[in-house]
This record gives C-alpha cells, sequence and structure tokens, in this order.
C-alpha cells in the first residue's frame, strides 16, 4: 500500500504509526536455509491461514509427528480472524509447535488490523500492538511494574515519529487495541518466564477493553498462560493448505524474478509458478518423511526455499535434513537475537548421541532422567555452566526436541534416525552395530542416512549374508542411492537381480527378489487426504514378471519385458487380484508390510490425480481399484474398455463380410426345412404303411369300417401339405429371392441351389404325391357314406394306394438326395467331416458347436433371414433392417439387425469386463433352463448359453483372442441371445463388448494400459 493510500484517513500520529506497522511486517519473515535466496516474499502474497481449534490434543500424542496431528483431531477448526472479528472483547493464547505459523499469524493479525482503518472499515480494535516478549523480558524482570504503554514505547522507539503526549494510554484506556504478545515460550529462563506471564496477566485486567493474544509453544496446564485466556491450538497445514501455500510462494517467486510484464508474460509466470509447485508437491506426496515434515509451515517454507534456489531439494535427504536441524538448533536463534547456550555442532553432537541411543533402544521417546544420563556426561565437555536441564529447555524451544509429560521425542522420527546416522559417522567403531541390524525394519533409514556420506561395503556384505527381504532391499537401496562400496559387491548385487529372472531360478530365490522390489516399491507413497497411501509408481514389469513365473498366470496384453525399466501394463482385474494375493504371501510375513488394490476415490482425489498424472508414465492409462473391482481412469484420456453401439456394429458387420458366419446361418436354416421335409415325407411313409393294413383290413371286414383309416388318410394329406409349407417358408423364399449379386457377395451358392431344388423339384413331386394322397383319402371317405357299406369299391382304393406310393417314393429319394447330396457342398459350407447322418441335433462346428436346429431356426438364423429380401424387388422386411438393405450392405444390414434387436443402437456406450470374470456370470446364467424340451422358447435359450459359457472359458482362463471366426460367432451368439434373454441380456452384452475389446487390443488398435497400483493396507 502506497503512502498516499494512508494520508486522507487521519493525519498524525495514529497514522504514521499504522503505516509503519503496516510496512515493518511486509515481508515473510524467512529462516533461509544454507543456499538461502534473492528474494523474500512479501507475506500477503503467501499467506496462508492456519486452522485453530479450541482443545489441545491429548499430551501422548505430542511425541508423535506433525503429520498425526493433522489428522488426530476432529474438533470444530476457526479462523484467527473470525475469533478477532467478534463483538465481545478477546482474550487468546495460542499455543503450538515452533514453527507451526504463531508469529506469521500475529504479523498477519496486526497488517489486517492496520489495513482495514486505513481502508476507512472502523475495526473495533484499529491499533495493533505486535510484541515479541523476548525482546522485553529483561525490562520487565528488573521491574515487573512497568506498563504496557511504556513497553509499547520501547518497542517502536520512536520509529513512527513524534508521539503526542498520552496518546498510548488513551489509546489502551479507550479499548482500541489489539495487543499481540508472541513467543512467552521464548523467555529463556523458567523463573523470567513466569514473571512475563504474571506482567501479562496483569495488563489484561489493567485494560478490559482492549483485545489480547498471546502466543508459546506449550500447552501443558502447568505452562503460565494467561488465566483469562481462552486456549486455542495452532493445527499443522492440512494437505490443501500445502499446496496453497507452494502456489503462493513459487507466484511470488517468479513475480519476483520476471522484469517484464504484460498479459503473456503474466501467462508465463503463473505457468512456471504452478509448474515448480506442482514438481514439488509430488516430491513431497512421494516422500512420506518430507510430506509429514511440510506440514509445519517453517519446514515447509525451508523445503520450498531450498527446492526454489536450488532447482531441486538438497542433493540427498542427509543433506536436507542436515540444513533443517541446523535452521532449528543454530541459525534462527541467531535470528531472534536469542543467547547460544553451547555452539551448533555441540548441539549436534549431543543430540545425536542421544538419537543413536535411542535408536539402540527402539523407542522415540525417553524419561527426562534418562535423556540427562545419556547427554550430561557429553555436555560437560563443552561447558561447564550449562546443566543438562537448561540444555535440554534451550533445544527444546527450538522444535527440534519436545517434551510432553515428562518425556523427550525429537520433533519427527525421520531427525532421530538422521542424526543417530551423524553419530555413527563420528564414531566408525559403530558401523558394526549398523551391520548387526541389516534386517531390523526399525534401523533402514538410519542405514540409509549413514550411506549418504559413508563406505557401506560392510553393511552390503552383511545385507547379501543375511539373505533376508529386508537385508537384501536396503543393499539395494544402497546401490541405487550410488553409496561407496567395494566393486565386487555391486557386481554381486546385479547377479542377484538377474539370477531371479533366469527360467531355472529356484522359487524361493524368485520370491526373494521379488519381495525385495516390492518393499522397495511399497517405500515411494503418495498419502492422501485420509491419510492412507498409494504407491507413487505402478508395478514394474520384472515384479509382475516374477509372479507370472511363479504362478503360471496369463501373460498382459501388452509386452512383458523384465529386464526394461517399464511398468507392467495390459493387465486384466482378475489378474489384479491375484497378483495382490501373490505378493501378500511374500510380504505379509516377512517385512510387515500388506498392500491391497486402491479405492477409486483415493485415486480420484484431485491431488493424487494430478501427482499420478505427472509420475506415470504414457504407457499406464489406468489402474486397477476396488473393492468392487473398476478402473480408474487417468484425467482426460477416455475409458479404456469402453465401445459405442456404432463402433460393435461395425465390427459384427465385418465380422459377416470376413467369415463364413452367414453362409452357414443361412445353409443350416435351408438344410433344415430340407430335414423337416425329410421327417414329413417319414411320417407319410410310416402313416402309408399304416394305411396299407387298414385297407387291407377292409377287405376282410365284411363291410364293416376299420378304425383310423379315415384318419390315416387324411393325415397324409395333411403332412403332404406342411411339407410343401416348409418348401415356401422363408428360409426357402428369402434364399431364392437373393439375386446373383448378393449370392455372390455372402457366397450363399450352396443354401440358393438347395433351396432351389427344394421349390423346384422336390415340391414339384410333393406336389404330385400329395394330389395322389387326396385322391386316395376321398376314395377312402366314400366308406363313410350311408351306402359305403353296400358299394364301396376296395379295389379301386387299392390301386390308388399303390399309385400313391409310387409317387411317394421319389420325393423322399429327392428329399434325401438334397440334404445328402454332396452336389450341393453342405458338408463344406457348414464345416462338417461328413453328411451321412445329419440330423437337428448336428454340432456345427462354425457356430460354436452349437445344434443345426439352434442356428437355423434360433435367433440368428430369424435375424438373417429378417435382412433378406422377401421377393425379387429386394424389400427387407425389418425397418432396421431396410436401412442396411437401402445402403446396398447386406453386412451393414444384418449387423445393425443384430445389435438392435440386442437393445443396442449406435449410441450407446458398452464397456468390456476385463476387470470381472464373465466365465462365472455365463455359468450361473446357463445354469438354469438346462431341462427345457429341444425346440422350445427356453431350450434356445438355455442351450446357448451352455454354448457360448463352454466356448468363453478358455478365453478367460488364457487371455488370448480367439481366432476372427470363433470371435465372430462369440459375438454374434451373445448378440442374438441379447434379444430373447433379457434377464442376462446386460452380461451378454458384456460378452459382445470384452471379444471385440480383445481382438482390438491384440492387434494394437487400442491400448491395454491397465496397470496395477498398490495401496498399503
Amino acid at each position: 500500500m502506497s503512502a498516499r493510500a494512508w494520508r486522507p484517513v487521519l493525519p498524525g500520529y495514529g497514522n504514521r504509526y499504522r503505516r509503519w506497522v503496516h510496512d515493518s511486517l511486509r515481508y515473510v519473515d524467512v529462516q533461509d536455509l544454507a543456499t538461502g535466496g534473492d528474494h523474500i516474499p512479501e507475506l500477503d502474497d503467501v499467506y496462508v491461514d492456519v486452522a485453530l481449534v479450541s482443545r489441545a490434543p491429548d499430551p501422548a500424542a505430542a511425541s508423535t509427528g506433525p503429520a498425526d496431528e493433522a489428522v488426530a483431531d476432529g474438533s470444530q477448526r476457526h479462523s484467527f480472524g473470525e475469533l478477532l472479528d467478534g463483538q465481545s472483547r478477546v482474550v487468546l493464547a495460542l499455543v503450538g509447535r515452533p514453527g507451526s505459523g504463531k508469529s506469521t499469524l500475529l504479523a498477519r493479525a496486526a497488517r489486517r488490523s492496520a489495513r482495514m482503518f486505513a481502508h476507512g472499515r472502523l475495526n473495533r480494535k484499529r491499533v495493533p500492538v505486535l510484541l515479541a516478549l523476548r525482546q522485553h523480558a529483561e525490562a520487565i524482570v528488573a521491574d515487573p511494574a512497568v506498563s504496557l504503554p511504556d513497553v509499547v514505547r520501547a518497542a517502536v522507539a520512536g520509529k513512527p515519529g513524534r508521539e503526542h503526549a498520552g496518546w498510548w494510554e488513551r489509546q489502551l484506556e479507550a479499548g482500541h487495541c489489539l495487543i499481540l504478545f508472541d513467543g512467552l515460550d521464548e523467555v529463556a529462563r523458567e523463573e523470567d518466564r513466569v514473571a512475563v506471564a504474571g506482567w501479562v496477566e496483569r495488563q489484561i485486567d489493567t485494560y478490559p477493553r482492549d483485545d489480547f493474544v498471546v502466543t508459546s509453544r506449550s500447552y501443558g496446564d502447568a505452562d503460565p498462560l494467561p488465566s483469562q485466556a481462552d486456549r486455542y491450538v495452532v493445527r499443522p497445514f492440512t494437505p490443501e493448505q500445502v499446496r496453497v501455500f507452494l502456489d503462493r510462494w513459487y507466484l511470488a517467486a517468479e513475480r519476483h524474478a520476471t522484469s517484464s510484464s504484460g498479459r503473456a508474460a503474466r501467462r508465463a509466470v503463473e505457468e512456471r509458478s504452478r509448474d515448480s509447485a506442482t514438481r514439488l508437491a509430488s516430491l513431497l506426496r512421494e516422500n512420506p518423511a518430507l510430506q509429514e515434515l511440510a506440514v509445519n509451515p517453517l519446514l515447509l517454507t525451508m523445503i520450498a526455499t531450498a527446492h526454489r534456489y536450488r532447482g531441486a531439494l538438497p542433493g540427498t535427504r542427509a543433506d536436507l535434513y542436515g540444513e533443517i536441524c541446523q535452521v532449528l538448533l543454530s541459525r534462527r536463534v541467531q535470528a531472534k537475537d536469542m543467547p547460544e547456550l553451547v555452539s551448533w555442532p555441540a548441539k549436534q553432537m549431543l543430540l545425536a548421541a542421544l538419537a543413536y541411543q535411542m535408536m539402540a533402544d527402539h523407542v522415540s521417546a525417553l524419561s527426562t532422567g534418562r535423556v540427562l544420563a545419556i547427554i550430561e556426561p557429553q555436555l560437560r565437555r563443552f561447558s561447564s555452566s550449562v546443566t543438562g536441564e537448561v540444555f535440554l529447555d534451550d533445544v527444546a524451544r527450538n522444535g527440534l526436541l519436545i517434551e510432553s509429560e515428562g518425556r523427550y521425542a525429537f520433533a519427527h522420527l525421520t531427525f532421530q534416525e538422521y542424526l543417530a546416522a551423524r553419530h555413527v559417522s563420528a564414531n566408525s567403531d559403530l558401523v558394526t552395530s549398523l551391520a548387526g541390524n541389516v534386517s531390523d525394519p526399525w534401523w533402514q533409514e538410519t542405514i540409509l542416512l549413514y550411506a549418504a556420506t559413508a563406505d557401506v561395503s560392510v553393511i552390503v556384505r552383511a545385507c547379501l549374508d543375511s539373505g533376508t527381504i529386508p537385508a537384501l532391499t536396503l543393499a539395494f537401496d544402497c546401490d541405487e542411492a550410488g553409496a561407496e562400496m567395494d566393486p565386487e559387491l555391486r557386481e554381486r548385487l546385479d547377479r542377484e537381480r538377474k539370477r531371479a529372472l533366469e527360467p531355472d531360478c529356484s522359487p524361493s530365490h524368485r520370491r526373494l527378489i521379488a519381495g525385495v522390489q516390492a518393499a522397495r516399491l511399497t517405500r515411494r507413497t503418495l498419502t492422501t487426504g485420509a491419510g492412507t497411501r498409494v504407491c507413487a509408481r505402478p508395478v514394474p514389469a520384472d515384479l509382475y514378471w516374477l509372479f507370472l513365473a511363479d504362478t503360471r498366470a496369463p501373460r498382459p496384453d501388452s509386452s512383458l519385458d523384465p529386464r526394461a525399466d517399464q511398468p507392467a501394463a495390459g493387465i486384466w482385474g482378475s489378474e489384479a487380484q491375484s497378483f495382490v494375493k501373490w505378493l501378500n504371501s511374500i510380504t505379509a510375513t516377512a517385512t510387515g508390510v500388506e498392500v491391497r488394490l486402491p479405492r477409486g476415490d483415493e485415486l480420484q482425489e484431485a491431488d493424487i490425480a494430478s501427482t499420478l498424472g505427472h509420475l506415470l508414465p504414457d504407457v499406464v492409462t489406468s489402474a486397477w481399484t476396488a473393492p468392487e473391482l473398476d478402473l480408474w481412469v487417468r484425467p482426460g484420456l477416455p475409458h479404456p474398455h469402453e465401445l459405442t453401439g456404432g463402433a460393435l456394429r461395425h465390427t459384427v458387420a465385418a465380422d459377416t463380410r470376413s467369415t463364413a458366419l452367414l453362409p452357414q446361418v443361412l445353409t443350416a436354416a435351408v438344410l433344415d426345412v430340407a430335414l423337416g421335409i425329410i421327417r414329413d415325407l417319414d411320417d407319410v411313409r410310416a402313416l402309408s404303411g399304416a394305411l396299407s393294413g387298414d385297407i387291407a383290413a377292409r377287405a376282410n371286414s365284411e363291410g364293416r369300417p376299420v378304425d383310423l383309416m379315415h384318419a390315416h388318410a387324411r393325415a397324409i394329406a395333411l403332412t403332404y401339405a406342411h411339407a410343401l409349407e416348409l418348401a415356401r417358408s422363408d428360409a426357402i423364399t428369402r434364399t431364392r429371392a437373393a439375386g446373383l449379386e448378393l449370392v455372390r457377395t455372402l457366397d450363399l451358392a450352396p443354401a440358393s441351389a438347395m433351396a432351389d431344388a427344394i421349390a423346384g423339384d422336390l415340391a414339384d413331386v410333393m406336389i404330385r404325391a400329395r394330389e395322389r394322397a387326396v385322391d386316395l383319402a376321398e376314395a377312402i371317405d366314400q366308406d363313410l357314406s350311408i351306402l359305403g357299406a353296400f358299394d364301396f369299391d376296395i379295389g379301386h382304393v387299392v390301386e390308388l394306394a399303390r399309385v400313391h406310393s409310387a409317387a411317394l417314393d421319389p420325393a423322399y429319394a429327392r428329399a434325401l438326395g438334397i440334404a445328402h447330396s454332396p452336389d450341393f457342398g453342405v458338408a463344406a459350407a457348414l464345416r462338417l467331416t461328413g453328411i451321412d447322418n445329419l440330423d437337428w441335433g448336428v454340432a456345427l462346428p462354425g457356430v460354436l458347436g452349437l445344434p443345426l436346429r439352434w442356428v437355423a431356426d434360433g435367433p440368428l438364423g430369424r435375424t438373417l433371414l429378417g435382412v433378406l429380401p422377401s421377393s425379387a424387388s429386394g424389400t427387407a422386411s425389418a425397418s432396421v433392417s431396410a436401412e442396411g438393405a437401402r445402403a446396398g450392405d447386406p453386412y451393414q444390414a444384418f449387423a445393425a439387425a443384430l445389435v438392435s434387436q440386442a437393445g443396442i443402437d449406435d449410441t450407446a456406450r458398452l464397456r468390456a469386463a476385463l476387470g470381472n470374470s464373465l466365465a462365472d456370470e455365463l455359468r450361473d446364467a446357463s445354469a438354469s433352463g438346462s431341462d427345457e424340451r429341444p425346440g422350445s422358447p427356453g431350450w434356445y435359450q438355455a442351450t446357448g448359453l451352455a454354448h457360448l459359457r463352454d466356448a468363453w472359458a478358455p478365453v478367460a482362463a488364457t487371455h488370448e483372442p480367439p481366432a476372427p471366426a470363433e470371435a465372430a460367432s462369440l459375438r454374434a451368439v451373445a448378440l442374438a441371445l441379447a434379444e430373447s434373454g433379457a434377464a442376462d441380456a446386460g452380461v451378454l452384452r458384456a460378452v459382445a463388448a470384452t471379444v471385440t475389446a480383445i481382438e482390438s487390443r491384440s492387434k494394437g488398435e487400442s491400448p491395454a494400459g491397465e496397470s496395477v497400483i498398490l495401496a498399503l493396507v
């Protein structure tokens, strides 16, 4: 805000003072790392309001890390501004750990109060006063009766100009002031803190109309906080607040670094800052230890500063932790003009000895007595005047060590591990203690931090000799980190890794290396907002290859090279589940780590999805999720298992064009007619035999009628009529109506020739035979007349029966010849080895082995006949088929009809089922209706489902795409059944979609990028 903005508001001391407050607190109080920076950002540019809760967490939680605090408390959160803006007087005690943002909170409140008045918003407390108590403790202790106005005058020291006499007294007495006491805990001596706290309480009572806020690091009941104050705890940053801070921090830094202006320059600055913030956010999410540190605003500021001005985090985590420790123990103390009791190297040495002993004891907290017993002998080497209690109080105020209920712990286990590693580095004889603990996960991080600066040959040799998953994991980690070691050890590690990929490798060694890879994979995780952890990388190809070698599971749909540094992709959902189960069988006991498939909401969380989007290689398009097996798809990508009804229709049309599906169906339909006629003529032959017996009996009946003779005669005539109806059925008329071009296009020559024979010669001889049968029936009917008993001409009837028999024989022979003659090429058309024993139950291998009757008279045959023209005019029966016919493409016509009858239009979205087991669903669907009578509606559904189930089983077991002809049949039969089986329609449509997806993936036409991203249980 410019100086001009202040003058019209209130000339004089008050206005000048508020402007001085606003300007003096303009910049963030940054305690830079060793690398520093060329820019200190403005407070308003980067400020993120921390949350306050009105109760302290359980003191027992004080020994846990900052990240535990971030999720441990569910109390209602308040903003500082919300508390200050109330109508009644405010007296607050804000407590929180060092670096939690208390001082920044007060600075922001002071600027806000000053700015509100300058803008004409007459807030209740228009005069902010920010006092660092450590700077005034000496004066207060020396004169406990010193007045607040005098302390304020000493702090301001005339910087805003000359004060009007008594101005501060008038403001305080009028209740215009917001008094912000910062850092009660930073008053060094305990007795001084008690004295200062008493003075603060007296000022609160002396000025009952003003607002007061006190901050301190402690929140135990014994701490000398004002009794009048309402206590609020400063909470750590949430993941969202971390991201907001990084966005603002990098935007401020980029704006400072860019001198040019204009819209294009602003866009470039915003883009660079977003990229930098995203990179650091990703690094934090990948490293749980750093992420847990980052919820502390001070540590996050140091991490961001290091990342911004180095272009990356320090070369190793050890370097970063070292810089943070130095800032907390030394440079921050110096910046606040607080006395250093012992030097920074001495502090580090003392705390390193303490950290090592805590690691050796397998504890993260020790009693005060035990801590003093460890450090006091060493402390006397550096100072004879500083007691152990004073030293502990000093380092606890700096935030690296935390005291709670008489026990001390490091602010985070990471600092304990780092300092323990430094202790070993300074005492080389302790390296053997690390080598003796290579299989203990408790020591793993300490050993890795030690390896960053030392030769680890002794440790790696111990790892190899141990042969456990934790030990070998540690050895490979040291290798990857480039730690110093004997060359032969590095070569030995490489041999151990490669041996697992050899065909003759023992299962035990293969599982050992798998456990090592799993341990390393699960260490790099992203933390969700709910605190769950998801691996930052997908399962690599070499680990998945070990799973395949150990279980003989189906290979993924993408290439899998275990020696290439790439993820495994193209994995089916059932194998993703099997992989998790297999991996847990190795790691759960050996390392205590269990994994699972992540939930969909975990991967869909904005920060997680964004980070994975940057980290995952392009080959990974999706990942399997649980508990309901589903697929998370990378933002911006289409679902890899989804296809439209129009795409399925085109695929079915391509099937019919490239396979013999349609000729087989139509040939089966025509052959079915021929077999139906043969059956009718068989019936006629049987009836004729019975009738011959009837006639013989009538000749010897002395004029009495013979039972059933008349019925047999009429049944013969009716059976001929049925046979002739078959000869004029749709299968025959539509096949014959197909023009020469259509016959050639669809390869319908066998069916067409057979249909012509049935409708031509066979129909003619059956007509003549029927005429003879009618004559015979009419002659026999005379036997029922009144005079039949006297003038019935049995000789004439015998002759007519002979004539009929003579007509029946060629009709029957002709029908048999059509069905069984090799001249029509029926066997070749139906992919049969022979035609000697044709009947309705013969299995057609080209259509999933379904019975002839099912193919001919079931939903497939009906659909095909519906799209063929019924006459030479070329009119199809179904409207959807007519569209295909008008397009002049019979393949499209059939495909459109089949897909439409399955309830699928071109815009419908279908999804392949590569996750769940279609085989199980088909088995369940086919279990009902298996006892249906052949030829009944239920029989068609049950029979079709059973054959579809059997044909799908090997595809499900191997994940290998079926041959083109079988794929076409699977797709067509599934869609045909979907028309008549509403209850199973969803499963059947999924079969059609899944076959299509498998074929497309095998041809490289669609990506096979499904991966396994693990989450920790």
